[in-house]
C-alpha cells in the first residue's frame, strides 16, 4: 500500500509517494530540514502521512 505526504508550509508544493513509509519519513524529514530550515515532530509527521488506496 503506498504512502504519501504533502507539505502544508505556505505555498510549498512538495509531495512524496512511496510504497515504504520509512522512505516517506526519511524524505520528509530531509525536505523540512533543507527547504524550511526546521524539524518536524514525530506526531506531526505521522499525522501528515496518508495511506493511499489504489483503485
Amino acid at each position: 500500500m503506498p504512502y504519501q505526504f504533502e507539505c502544508s508550509e505556505g505555498s510549498c508544493q512538495f509531495r512524496i509517494r512511496s510504497s515504504s513509509s520509512d522512505e516517506v519519513e526519511r524524505l520528509v524529514r530531509a525536505h523540512v530540514r533543507m527547504v524550511h530550515n526546521g524539524r518536524i515532530d514525530r506526531a506531526d509527521l505521522e499525522r501528515g502521512i496518508d495511506r493511499v488506496e489504489l483503485a
